[in-house]
């Protein structure tokens, strides 16, 4: 009679086997999510640094940030920006907040087996408020 002990093993690692990736499939999301949200984070610093530049946004200066989410892999049709426009004159405020719909997945295992989880969110940073240094002559 053949030994089946090597058969149930692998059979037994099979059905574990989710159990084992469902933690590593959301510990990506996850760092997807981080990532994405640090890229945000870091557009909107640098638009508030040009706003306090310049005296407030332009719309070149908008079309350049939603140009820079793009690169960074932002779908722009999701990206919103609030800005004070230009010109702002020295000594006023300026602000800038970006806001980007998206969606983050989770896998769970219940009853009815591997289940994936959608969660529609909106990532924001800001608004963020400096002062103008725009000198006009």
């Amino acid at each position: 009679m053949k030994n089946k002990k090597g058969s149930a093993e692998i059979i037994a690692f099979l059905l574990i086997l989710p159990f084992l990736l469902i933690p590593l499939f959301n510990s990506l999301q996850n760092y997807i999510a981080l990532n994405r949200s640090d890229a945000l984070k870091q557009v909107t610093r640098l638009a508030i640094l040009r706003a306090e530049t310049d005296g407030g946004l332009t719309p070149d200066d908008v079309t350049e940030i939603m140009n820079t989410l793009k690169m960074k892999g932002f779908d722009t049709s999701k990206v919103h920006i609030d800005y004070t426009p230009a010109p702002v004159n020295y000594g006023d405020e300026v602000s800038v907040r970006i806001q980007y719909n998206t969606q983050i997945t989770s896998f769970t295992i219940g009853l009815g087996g591997l289940m994936k989880n959608v969660q529609n969110i909106t990532m924001a940073y800001g608004p963020i408020t400096s002062i103008s240094k725009h000198y006009q002559r």
